[in-house]
């Protein structure tokens, strides 16, 4: 491994430690070395705290001369909640700036670069480049799609089901694989799920198997057929975390206001050509007004379907157990059907066993 990629790589591992707390901002880690010695590492902590550029100059004495700085993001140059980090790395004058790669945010893009070339500062970008966009795969989401980055999570049968035909799906995958749901949990903005799972298995989505943030509870629900006592609309958390999506016919004005009554967060907007909430407008708005930046999707086979088909699915999580039933409900049981000679969006990025289940992860090729 070269010098270059074993600083970044260590960068790298520091900005991961801020998974959970920094969304909508980027993951984002620093590295200051000086002759072939670390002399102080930084990473962005959490939304609107000291950007990673920042946490490790404060640990240098002085100036940065002799010294380069890895960092796996370009540096920002605009003020926001923090002021612009290549202006900092400018007044400090190291001799080398290390970039992973380039910051797809366009308020940003090139410029950080730039500017840093412009003050004479040696500048290399791209080193260990597709490490660095799987790390901040939601980010580059948020900023080029501008929508949040989508996991659909499931757990199946081994012959692939999600449930009973009934609906009962209390449990197919093991305990330790719900505790390591839980902790995913943690880590993402927001967890979506349609009307039908609220009505069938009254969810709470929270994280009290881990320590950690509880996301927020998003619901699309068209018609508003939501049990006014589900733990969603009720538990401790509704205010706050609950946020439902419905469409804006006549029909839902009074139940819409019912709620708004109760503190609930109700958004209405437009209907698409089948007469449900429009999943588009839905998720740009989650992501402009909530900076909700990462959501993950928990059923039903409905909504798995429709994100599948409006090709909105960006990663899949399955938890497989040994169990088998024969029969049952497909995660993707309402697509149109698809032949085997169809080229598959995904591909296997991960595999771990976690007690008696196998879980996979399935990332967009």
């Amino acid at each position: 491994m070269s010098t270059d990629n074993k600083y970044m790589q260590l960068a790298l591992e520091h900005a991961e430690l801020g998974r959970g707390n920094v969304s909508p901002n980027p993951l984002v880690g620093c590295v200051i070395v000086k002759d072939d010695k670390v002399i102080a590492t930084g990473y962005h902590k959490e939304f609107g705290g000291p950007h990673a550029e920042v946490d490790a100059i404060s640990k240098v004495d002085g100036d940065l001369k002799g010294c380069t700085v890895y960092v796996t993001l370009e540096p920002c140059t605009h003020h926001g909640k923090t002021p612009p980090c290549a202006d900092l790395l400018i007044e400090k004058k190291p001799d080398r700036v290390v970039i992973a790669m380039e910051d797809p945010n366009p308020i940003v893009k090139g410029n950080g670069i730039s500017a840093l070339q412009g003050n004479g500062i040696e500048t290399s970008v791209g080193i260990l480049v597709e490490e660095a966009m799987v790390l901040n795969r939601v980010f580059i989401t948020n900023m080029i799609e501008k929508r949040p980055f989508v996991t659909a999570k499931f757990a199946t049968t081994l012959d692939g089901f999600i449930a009973q035909r009934d609906h009962e799906s209390k449990w197919i995958s093991c305990e330790d694989s719900r505790i390591d749901v839980h902790k995913f949990r943690s880590e993402i903005d927001a967890i979506m799920v349609g009307s039908g799972t609220v009505r069938q298995d009254n969810p709470m989505l929270d994280v009290r198997l881990a320590k950690g943030r509880n996301p927020k509870r998003v619901v699309l629900a068209s018609h508003l057929q939501l049990p006014l006592s589900s733990h969603l609309l009720k538990d401790e958390n509704a205010n706050e975390n609950t946020i439902i999506y419905c469409t804006n016919e006549a029909q839902n004005i009074k139940l819409v206001d019912q709620l708004r009554s109760e503190g609930l967060n109700v958004k209405s907007i437009s209907k698409n050509s089948k007469g449900k909430v429009d999943v588009s407008l839905a998720l740009r708005d989650l992501l402009k007004e909530y900076h909700i930046g990462h959501i993950m999707l928990e059923g039903g086979a409905k909504l798995f379907s429709e994100f599948y088909e409006l090709d909105f699915i960006d990663e899949i999580i399955t938890y497989q157990s040994p169990k088998i039933l024969g029969s049952g409900i497909s995660p993707f049981e309402y697509i149109r059907p698809l032949h085997l000679s169809d080229d598959s969006r995904f591909r296997l990025a991960k595999t771990d066993v976690i007690d008696t289940d196998i879980k996979a992860v399935w990332a967009r090729k």
